[in-house]
């Protein structure tokens, strides 16, 4: 038995070798998790397994992540709060990316998700003080608004986004709805002072 464990992606060149040996022998491939995982190699892996390869995930922890104490953690998320990069930041304290990504996973989504919502919270404002100025803001749309805001509030950002669009698709319309009776009406004056 032949046990191969690869850490890239496969090229084809690799495969038929594999493919080759498995003549012969019985063949064991190994993926990460990632690799195994990945479009990009369903239909190689399911090439290999119909020439009687066995492709397996590789359980093999390819090190122990390198910890990193509190103080280090707030310096990284300040960093990143005032905008700078995971790869400006382990570059600025000279620590890998993955060590990084590692340790502050989890607190980094919460800021992207904050930062998204207070983008998302403020685009709302701005478009629904635009709706008052303008008099397209009534009931209908206010409920709407209302609905968009339990969004937000969830943290759905997906479905505010969705029925922000929704909204703004809903105005257009109206908008383009008053412009054809407006030149409706435009039309019946002219015609009845050419009448007259």
């Amino acid at each position: 038995m032949i046990e191969l464990k690869f850490h890239h992606f496969l090229k084809w060149d690799e495969i038929n070798e594999i493919v080759e040996s498995a003549k012969n022998n019985m063949v064991v491939v190994k993926l990460p998790n990632s690799i195994y995982n990945s479009p990009k190699m369903t239909y190689k892996i399911e090439f290999m397994r119909k020439n009687h390869i066995i492709v397996e995930v590789e359980n093999d922890k390819r090190g122990r992540g390198k910890k990193i104490d509190d103080d280090v953690k707030k310096e990284i998320l300040k960093l990143y709060k005032e905008g700078y990069s995971i790869n400006k930041i382990a570059s600025m304290l000279n620590l890998p990316k993955s060590t990084i990504f590692t340790n502050v996973k989890d607190e980094i989504n919460k800021i992207k998700t904050e930062m998204k919502k207070e983008e998302l919270t403020s685009l709302v404002y701005e478009y629904k003080e635009y709706l008052i100025k303008n008099d397209l803001y009534h009931p209908y749309i206010e409920s709407q608004f209302l609905e968009l805001k339990v969004y937000v509030d969830n943290n759905d950002l997906e479905n505010a986004y969705n029925k922000l669009k929704e909204i703004i698709k809903y105005i257009k319309e109206k908008r383009k709805e008053k412009k054809r009776e407006k030149r409706k009406r435009k039309g019946k004056r002219k015609r009845y002072k050419h009448v007259s």
